[in-house]
């Protein structure tokens, strides 16, 4: 590694952490999900021009906002975790940039499409704040020029996502941090060393879906521990009822013996 590469590296991570990695990409769920909410109000139809202006400003976001840090992330072997929505959204864009049948019009349907939020997670139910700077969605972006920087710093940014998490402090312990890989000149030694951290991250993942599984498991059968009383009422109930019918069988076949053939004994049962 060169003196100067060395040096373009530590300034690199001086001015970006993985914590920074974390929170943009949070910053930018949240603008995609504004984005997204603010489009599902309008169910009307929209044009072809409305709609090759709005791809442009969403991949605009994409290339402001999460792109530039990716690159950053895998750099400086970070490990980058992408929340669920932004990791659909992104690969939607990167189809529309690599694939060419993905127009602007498949994707806009595809993003209009796609869910923005799960009802139970506590961070996508509550990842909208008030304001935004480039909020272009608030206004007819459609009927006028496009003029959104094309370039932003990384110290850009980030007083973007400071002011963003100003509006909602809780909301900055809840974004997962994401895993850094130890760094080596040696390509097949660093390649084996972000498999061997991938393989950590599987194995903590594995453990706390087995802890899940077996919690559930736990409920279940208590779940089943409460419902044995009942079900032994139950059955000795269906072996009182068996033996009165088989008492009440009885009566019913001596009294046909002891009297004429066409008389019932019990007509009334």
């Amino acid at each position: 590694m060169t003196d100067h590469y060395q040096m373009l590296h530590k300034s690199a991570a001086s001015k970006f952490s993985i914590w920074d990695a974390a929170e943009i990409f949070e910053y930018a769920t949240s603008r995609f999900t504004v984005i997204h909410i603010e489009l599902m109000k309008y169910k009307n139809h929209h044009s072809s021009s409305y709609q090759h202006t709005f791809v442009r400003h969403i991949v605009w976001e994409a290339e402001r906002f999460v792109f530039p840090f990716v690159n950053i992330c895998a750099a400086m072997n970070i490990n980058t975790t992408l929340p669920a929505y932004l990791n659909e959204v992104i690969l939607l864009i990167t189809s529309f940039q690599t694939e060419p049948y993905y127009d602007h019009r498949k994707l806009f349907a595809t993003f209009k499409a796609c869910p923005h939020e799960s009802a139970t997670h506590p961070v996508d139910v509550n990842r909208v704040v008030r304001d935004y700077r480039h909020a272009w969605w608030k206004h007819r972006f459609d009927l006028a020029p496009f003029d959104m920087p094309l370039r932003m710093s990384v110290a850009t940014v980030k007083e973007l996502v400071t002011g963003h998490f100003a509006q909602w402090p809780k909301m900055a312990s809840m974004v997962p941090t994401p895993i850094t890989h130890a760094r080596s000149d040696d390509p097949l030694l660093q390649q084996l060393q972000v498999l061997r951290a991938e393989v950590s991250r599987l194995g903590m993942e594995l453990s706390r879906l087995l802890v899940t599984k077996l919690d559930a498991t736990r409920e279940a059968v208590a779940a089943l521990d409460h419902l044995e009383d009942p079900v032994d009422e139950l059955r000795e109930a269906m072996v009182a009822s068996h033996t009165a019918v088989a008492m009440l069988q009885g009566h019913y076949d001596n009294g046909r013996q002891g009297g004429p053939s066409s008389v019932e004994p019990f007509p009334y049962l």
